[in-house]
């Protein structure tokens, strides 16, 4: 087996420089670690993680918790792309990721008792309001934790700029002559949802047009059959009130769009449709939508928590938000205004 010294020997640095590039200490130069790095790769070398954390008191585990019911965490359409993400981002730092729930070895204990279980030094966190005092006893702990759904008094978060986003689908519809938009919001108790929510509510306040409560559907879940329902609602008190539809959510937008359908109405020909997320499913349904940088919200929230595990100065501000961006599909057209 290949060990660090012999790494050393064929690189001519010293043992204790190949173990700090091996274990993203700070201060060895860039191109010394590439060239450790490199060198360990062409020799086979594969490190001993109990000795690694032996020797650094560290465990270099990370838990991800992803609170939802509907998917497990890498197979949900937004939050498994921004996991992947992270994760290797993670691995390229050292570290290993494990899968926070709710159980270990057959019994069920709470999330804090699992993150203290596998022994992780910080968690990556997708969790709703719902799970309120399962997920609030570990931003009340002393984990390194950040957060890509929730904002959480004094703790990191990485997510879109839902308004801002909101902004752009509204001025959309507004550029292609559409007045009257209704919406479809996710559940309100959500971040995201109520930020968009209220990104629609500003955009018709700034070009002076009415609001009307009857012209906004809430889904209580973000599924298709949700999206379904909502229209329905629309339908029935408000049909021939709109020209559009700004739905927040892809998944739900998509169930929009099928009950259109299946009303005999055509989108865009009658009504335009316009998401928020930019799922696989949004480029098949060829829906126009707002997109989510779901790659960089995991690049940034793995490097902030790499940088509190490893006790980096970061900067204060704990929101940090990711620029959106607008995808042009086919759901929507120019109306005369």
């Amino acid at each position: 087996m290949v060990t660090i010294y012999d790494v050393a020997n064929a690189t001519g640095f010293s043992p204790a420089t190949v173990s700090k590039a091996f274990n993203s200490y700070p201060g060895v130069n860039y191109k010394t670690v590439d060239k450790i790095l490199n060198a360990a790769k062409e020799m086979g070398y594969v490190p001993n993680i109990m000795a690694r954390s032996l020797t650094t008191k560290k465990s270099w585990l990370v838990g991800m918790l992803f609170s939802e019911e509907l998917y497990s965490c890498l197979r949900h359409p937004h939050f498994g792309e921004i996991f992947s993400s992270a994760q290797v981002h993670l691995c390229k730092a050292g570290y290993d990721v494990v899968i926070i729930n709710n159980s270990a070895d057959g019994d069920s204990i709470s999330y804090l008792e699992h993150c203290h279980y596998r022994g992780v030094e910080g968690v990556l966190m997708a969790a709703s309001n719902e799970f309120g005092h399962a997920v609030q006893s570990i931003v009340e702990s002393d984990l390194k934790i950040v957060s890509v759904e929730s904002i959480y008094p004094k703790r990191f978060s990485v997510i879109s700029e839902n308004y801002n986003g909101a902004l752009l689908a509204m001025e959309h519809l507004y550029s292609l002559g559409h007045r009257a938009i209704a919406y479809v919001s996710g559940p309100l108790n959500r971040v995201s949802a109520a930020e968009r929510y209220q990104g629609y509510r500003d955009f018709l306040s700034s070009k002076e047009l009415p609001f009307y409560a009857e012209l906004v559907a809430e889904a209580s879940e973000y599924t298709a059959q949700e999206g379904h329902d909502a229209a329905i609602r629309l339908l029935s008190t408000a049909k021939g009130r709109f020209t559009a539809v700004f739905a927040d959510y892809d998944e739900v937008a998509c169930g929009v769009l099928n009950c259109f359908k299946a009303n005999g109405l055509d989108v865009p020909g009658d009504i335009s449709v316009i998401g928020f997320d930019d799922l696989i499913l949004a480029e098949i349904a060829g829906l126009t939508t707002i997109r989510q940088d779901r790659e960089r919200i995991g690049c940034v929230a793995a490097d902030i928590l790499i940088a509190q595990m490893q006790g980096l100065q970061l900067d204060s501000n704990y929101d940090v938000r990711i620029p959106t961006s607008l995808v042009i599909r086919s759901s929507c057209r120019r109306v005369e205004s």
